[in-house]
């Protein structure tokens, strides 16, 4: 059963979108070509659903990465950086006065 769910994972960028509707239609299908058995579905599907989120969650973490990277080889401000700046801004014009 861990193979199928990996290979399902793999398959394609529909992991990364993985709905609990989608995940029943790929269980129900399995277990009509007789891949998962009825009794094992509950906990296919549970299982299905923890990867998918998990997946999810490391393919964001690459993207954040890589665009964190992008910004930094441009040198583009983010938004945490504009925050700085923007208190240093206030503390000078509070001590203007």
């Amino acid at each position: 059963m861990e193979e199928l769910i990996e290979r399902i994972l793999l398959a394609g960028a529909g992991a990364f979108t993985l709905t609990k509707e989608k995940a029943e239609k790929i269980v129900d299908d399995l277990i009509k070509r007789g891949e998962v058995a009825r009794k094992d579905q509950a906990e296919f599907l549970k299982e299905l659903l923890k990867r998918g989120k998990n997946t999810r969650v490391e393919i964001e973490k690459i993207v954040e990465k890589s665009m964190t990277n992008v910004l930094n080889k441009f040198n583009i401000p983010t938004k945490s950086d504009i925050d700085a700046l923007m208190k240093k801004i206030e503390s000078l014009k509070k001590k203007g006065k």
